[in-house]
């Protein structure tokens, strides 16, 4: 069984944790590390400065309005505004850690609970993973994410691994729930995701659209991939069939390097890990078995004994 997650340490607490990390490995110096110290609390002290200026030109309006005018003559030391000044700082302040003080019992109530799942079922949790943040660059998942939730299990078909990918600042999208087999080879990329109607614009401005033996499927699904003939070996029946099967709104699937992701809208919950887990390897094992022979591509007029005796095979 692994060791209770711990409550989540703050942001100061955070940094010099890290900072002594890295002091220990070797990978900082101790006069970086203590340049960087310095310039954290030059730019706190900064900060604070910043946030005490603003709260008197808020206190200098708010007086201002009450009195009757803006243009009225203060002094920098108008009891008035001293004190309305304060008053804002300190219950900006108050607020502020309240709400830092929740958000912290609410990640680690959360934290302590898919721990809870994770020992009952045998799976290997951490909280986040820098490893598989960013990962991926696709239709469906931005490049700026942060992997969260994250479950390793191994199984008599592979390891498998669940995660949330939030989406980093600035992006608009919400979390999704992925679900990650690495492969046996490194393959291009491909990607199937819901056709919307902006994918059909597109399509009618020339987008990419790679088209199966199935008029169902191809009105359901937005299939591209840098490889169209990786992308018809890959897009056999019994595959797409397979994928249509699954009851996941919104259900998404990515190759791409050595990984096979299946992910949909939402952060992770309990009842879509196991479904989600069944469907990906249900895919892998559906990939042709031939493919880890025939990439990195070959020319197509190199035949397939070829293509298993070529040296690059043994990379």
């Amino acid at each position: 069984m692994t060791e209770p997650v711990s409550e989540p340490a703050s942001g100061g607490l955070a940094i010099s944790r890290g900072l002594r990390l890295r002091v220990r490995e070797g990978t900082l110096s101790r006069w970086r590390a203590l340049a960087a110290v310095g310039f954290l609390l030059l730019a706190g002290l900064f900060a604070a400065a910043v946030f005490v200026l603003l709260c008197y030109l808020a206190s200098l309006v708010a007086v201002g309005i009450a009195r009757g005018g803006l243009g009225r003559d203060f002094r920098g030391n108008d009891p008035g505004v001293v004190a309305v000044a304060v008053s804002l700082g300190v219950t900006t302040l108050v607020a502020a850690t309240v709400g830092t003080l929740w958000h912290r019992r609410r990640v680690a109530r959360h934290r302590a609970r898919m721990q809870l799942w994770a020992d009952a079922h045998g799976w290997a949790y951490e909280p986040r993973s820098s490893l598989l943040s960013n990962r991926w660059s696709a239709p469906g998942i931005r490049s700026n994410t942060h992997a969260t939730d994250v479950l390793t299990r191994s199984t008599a078909r592979g390891e498998v691994t669940s995660m949330t990918l939030d989406p980093g600042a600035g992006e608009g999208r919400a979390s999704r729930h992925a679900v990650l087999v690495v492969g046996p080879r490194w393959f291009p990329t491909l990607s199937l995701t819901p056709k919307t109607s902006l994918d059909r614009a597109e399509q009618a401005f020339g987008g990419q659209q790679i088209t199966v033996e199935s008029y169902d499927i191809d009105e359901r699904w937005r299939m591209r991939s840098t490889d169209e003939r990786f992308a018809h070996e890959v897009l056999h029946p019994r595959l797409l069939e397979r994928l249509d099967r699954t009851a996941v709104p919104g259900l998404c699937l990515l190759v791409q390097g050595s990984d096979v992701v299946v992910h949909a809208p939402g952060p992770t919950t309990f009842a879509s890990i196991e479904p989600m887990v069944d469907l990906v390897l249900d895919l892998v094992s559906l990939l042709p078995a031939y493919l880890p022979d025939d990439y990195p591509p070959f020319a197509p007029d190199v035949s397939r004994r070829n293509r298993r005796g070529d040296p690059r095979r043994a990379r």
